[in-house]
Parts: C-alpha cells; sequence; structure tokens
C-alpha cells in the first residue's frame, strides 16, 4: 500500500465523494458544476481547502468542521426521514422495500444524467 502524504482534509475530501458515490473526482466535479481542476487540486491536495469546504461538505452531505478538522457529522452519519422510513419498511416488506429502493435508484440516476447534461451545456 503506498504511502499518502496528502493533507487530512483532501483525504477527508476523497471519503466524502466516494460515499456520495462518485466514482471520480471529474464526475463530482461535472456533477456539481464545480472546476474539475480545481476540485482535483483540493482532493489530491495540492490546493487546501477552506475557501471550498463550506460547498463541498452541502454537496456531499457532511459536516464542514468534518472536512476540515475530522471532528463533526461525517459520511453515513446523515440519515433522513426517507432512510428512516424505508429501514422501517425493510423490516416489516422486505420485498416492497426492495422494490421501492430500485425504482428510486433509477430515477436518482436518471436525474443525475440530465443535471450532468445540462451543466455540459451551460459550460459550452
Amino acid at each position: 500500500m503506498a504511502f499518502d502524504d496528502r493533507p487530512e482534509p483532501a483525504k477527508r475530501l476523497q471519503i466524502a465523494r466516494e460515499s456520495a458515490k462518485f466514482s471520480s473526482a471529474r464526475a463530482a466535479a461535472d456533477f456539481f458544476g464545480w472546476s474539475v481542476d480545481t476540485y482535483h487540486q483540493h482532493e489530491n491536495g495540492t490546493r487546501g481547502i477552506g475557501r471550498a469546504s463550506a460547498r463541498y461538505a452541502k454537496a456531499f452531505r457532511v459536516s464542514e468542521a468534518w472536512l476540515l478538522t475530522g471532528e463533526g457529522q461525517g459520511p453515513g452519519k446523515y440519515k433522513s426521514s426517507y432512510d428512516q422510513k424505508l429501514s422501517q419498511l425493510r423490516l416489516e416488506r422486505p420485498d416492497l422495500a426492495d422494490t421501492i429502493e430500485a425504482g428510486l435508484e433509477r430515477q436518482i440516476e436518471s436525474a443525475f444524467e440530465r443535471i450532468a447534461e445540462s451543466n455540459t451545456r451551460k459550460k459550452q
């Protein structure tokens, strides 16, 4: 395993992105309409994330404090009312919960694709 000497906030930024299910820095930057180069520099640690930390925290659903210091709400700690309801449904009707979750995932992916296309058109 290679030694990772990036600053801790850069490492946490990557963790937050991956927890939000973005496979690459480019995918996240394209989706949110951020500069790919700037975001990549923030994640690889060549530039500090200070001024952009609030934007990244909101996008990846973590606290700004966690991104900057490691304290506070990190990835996976956020549980929406949707998540809570789906968890309860899963206990009572796992088959129905699976069907609903699969349909929602398809709709969300479709929405992400439309947003990415829209962002690409705006940049042109």
